[in-house]
Order: C-alpha cells, then sequence, then structure tokens
C-alpha cells in the first residue's frame, strides 16, 4: 500500500450511516468514492461518485470495486471474510481480515482476549438446553444468550433472570452455537478508539463515557470527571488490544466498569463506532477522517479533549420533540441523515445532535434542560 493522493477513488463496502459518514470525510479529504451498497436507494449512496448495488458478499462486484479504487475498506461489519479472500482484493485492503475474523465471531473475540489475560465476563459456548443447563450455576443469573456469529437474522438474545425464562427458552432457541454470557447490571460503559498505521504505530484517543437505552445507542459524554487510574487501564488496555491485531485504521474496545470498580471488556468494534462522532466536537477531527488518514498513509494527529461535550441519537419515535429542540437549542450542533436509518438500532434514528460547554456542571445543565436525554 503507498500514500493516497487526494482525487484518488476510495472503495468503500457497505453504506447505511457509517458508509455515508465515511464518503463525506473522504470528499473532504479530495478524494473520489465508489461505493458498493445493497439498495440503491441506501443512504450512503447518496454521497458516492459512482455506486455499484448488489450483496455486499457478491465476489465480482467486490472485485469491480476493488478495481476501480485505489484502496478499499469495510463501512460494515458483517461482509464476508470468505467473499473478500475468494475476490483476492487483499492488496487493496489495508485493514487486513484479521480484525473481521476475531469481532465476527463471539467466541473467537472471547478466546483472544482470555488468550491475552484481558478481563470479560464469564462465559460458556452452548448449542442446546442441556449445554445451558450444565453451565448457568457457573455463570450465573442474570445472563444472556447471543448467537456466536454476529448478525444472523434467525437467532435472537434472551436474557434469563430466571429458571423459569430457561424453561421458555425451549420453544424459542433457534438452532446453532451461542455465547452464554454473565449480564452485568448498574455499570458505568465506556469506549475508546485506537488508531495503527501501516508502520505498526499505535495512538489510543480519549476514552468517552457512552449510555445505552433499551439496547440502543442513546449518547456518549466527554468530560475531565473520569477516575484518571480508570481511564489509563482503559487505554493501556485498548493498547494492548491494537497491538496484537494485524489491522490497519481505527478499531473501538467498549469497557464496563461495577460499582466496585472492575473493568471488564465488552466488545471490539472493526474501523468506526457510533459514540466517537462526538470526537468532531470536542477534538476538532472526525473519526472517520482519522480512519481515512491511516488507511491512506496520511500520519494521524494525537487528540486531546479540547471542550467538555456530549452526543445525543435522535430517535424517529421523538420527531416532535427533536423538531422543537431546533427551534430552541441556538448552540447544538445538529446532524439529519437524509434517510431514518436502522442500522445498529432497534428503533430507527434520525440523525443526532451534540452539545459542548466550558465545564462539565454547564454540560449537564444543559443535558437535563431537554427532554431528549
Amino acid at each position: 500500500m503507498s500514500f493516497v493522493y487526494p482525487r484518488s477513488y476510495i472503495g468503500i463496502i457497505g453504506g447505511g450511516q457509517n458508509g455515508w459518514n465515511l464518503a463525506v470525510a473522504a470528499h473532504k479529504l479530495g478524494f473520489w468514492v465508489n461505493i458498493l451498497v445493497q439498495n440503491v436507494n441506501d443512504l450512503a449512496a447518496k454521497a458516492a461518485d459512482q455506486v455499484i448495488v448488489g450483496s455486499i458478499d457478491d465476489v465480482n462486484l467486490l472485485r469491480r470495486l476493488a478495481a476501480g479504487s485505489q484502496i478499499v475498506l469495510y463501512a460494515s461489519e458483517h461482509v464476508s471474510v470468505n467473499a473478500i479472500t475468494e475476490a483476492q482484493i487483499a492488496a487493496k485492503l489495508p485493514q487486513g481480515t484479521e480484525l473481521l475474523t476475531i469481532t465476527q465471531d463471539r467466541y473467537l473475540e472471547k478466546a483472544f482476549l482470555e488468550a491475552h489475560n484481558i478481563n470479560i465476563p464469564p462465559y460458556a459456548m452452548v448449542v442446546s438446553l442441556d449445554d445451558i443447563r450444565n453451565v448457568i450455576d457457573s455463570i450465573g443469573y442474570p445472563c444472556v444468550l447471543k448467537p456466536i456469529q454476529k448478525g444472523l437474522t434467525n437467532q435472537s438474545h434472551y436474557l434469563l433472570e430466571e429458571p423459569d425464562d430457561l424453561r421458555k427458552l425451549a420453544s424459542r432457541m433457534a438452532d446453532g452455537s451461542y455465547i452464554l454470557e454473565s449480564w452485568i447490571s448498574d455499570v458505568k460503559q465506556y469506549s475508546i478508539m485506537v488508531s495503527k498505521d501501516r508502520s505498526g504505530y499505535v495512538q489510543a484517543f480519549p476514552a468517552l463515557e457512552t449510555i445505552y437505552r433499551d439496547g440502543d445507542f442513546h449518547g456518549a459524554i466527554a468530560h475531565q470527571k473520569n477516575d484518571p487510574e480508570v481511564m489509563d487501564e482503559i487505554k493501556r488496555v485498548a493498547v494492548q488490544i491494537a497491538d496484537n491485531i494485524h489491522y490497519q485504521g481505527l478499531l473501538g474496545v467498549t469497557f464496563l466498569e461495577t460499582k466496585s470498580g472492575l473493568l471488564f471488556v465488552n466488545r471490539i468494534y472493526p474501523g468506526t463506532y457510533q459514540a466517537a462522532d462526538l470526537y468532531a466536537s470536542v477534538t476538532n477531527f472526525s473519526q472517520y477522517e482519522l480512519h481515512l488518514r491511516a488507511l491512506s498513509e496520511w500520519p494521524v494527529p494525537n487528540l486531546w479533549f479540547r471542550q467538555e461535550g456530549a452526543l445525543i441519537a435522535l430517535p424517529a419515535s421523538l420527531e416532535p420533540q427533536v423538531f422543537a429542540q431546533i427551534q430552541k437549542r441556538a448552540n447544538w450542533q445538529f446532524t439529519f441523515w437524509p434517510v431514518v436509518q436502522q442500522d445498529g438500532h432497534y428503533e430507527p434514528v434520525l440523525g443526532e445532535a451534540t452539545i459542548v460547554a466550558s465545564d462539565y456542571q454547564s454540560l449537564v445543565e444543559l443535558l437535563s434542560g431537554t427532554e431528549l436525554w
């Protein structure tokens, strides 16, 4: 791979909100954008210069995308590693496939983390109700059952809070392999992004506190009130993960912190992660530009918090309240997608709002004054 100059074509596999943001950032850097999306009406197609429509796992379409691009990157973590390998486009894919391979398979991801002595919640691999019965005492209630392969539509997540839930599961559990994992409640959640360039140089960016509601990403906060020892440990672990995976560009790591201060890695994300959209407002660099810089052999800047800030996902179900805030909040930065998005969400989202403040207390007051937080 060599330096990618402005007015070169960047190929993007996958669309949605992530593909759209990457295409917008690519244009800012002077690149042209080829994109492979599954639907001609995909949000990301509206930001591309050339659009290929079809399955992101179609080997011939992947070859066509690569043929017209100087480098190729994936905007979806669900693109098939087998398809990429069969398409023989590795020479144009600086991210590589190891990161995808690890993160697409929950068992491989946990095995990788265990092999590097990184704390994760207790878990077991299961394929039947009998397997669950045999291990559930060691896992404990509550626990959650997740399919090993991420993105499978015929397998669901099941929260087991008491023995009776196991009985109810008998008629609902589809065939396949699962991870049974301890459900850790009442935790603080964090995310951090880590870049790596072709030489292997790793940079960890500021950690963000993240909030989820009913399984959906709700928001993120950037502030200086977190325990410095916890932040240092998050950075140390994230760098350790990055050092031991062959990849280029960005990866994200999410963490859970219990009330007793115990820190667990929750999961690894290949490429960009929604919470880090906040970087653009609190550090002056977007995560999408950082990702493209690392993949294109451009130098990647160090980041630090220039101001306190928060990001809120704007659910479509609250559209009247969201539109009311537009008329009231002169200093909020709004981003609305041209198409309402459901990628990665149970509930469709309209876009995002970013709020910045000079200090943490002022930020809290701004957030508490809205129905959206």
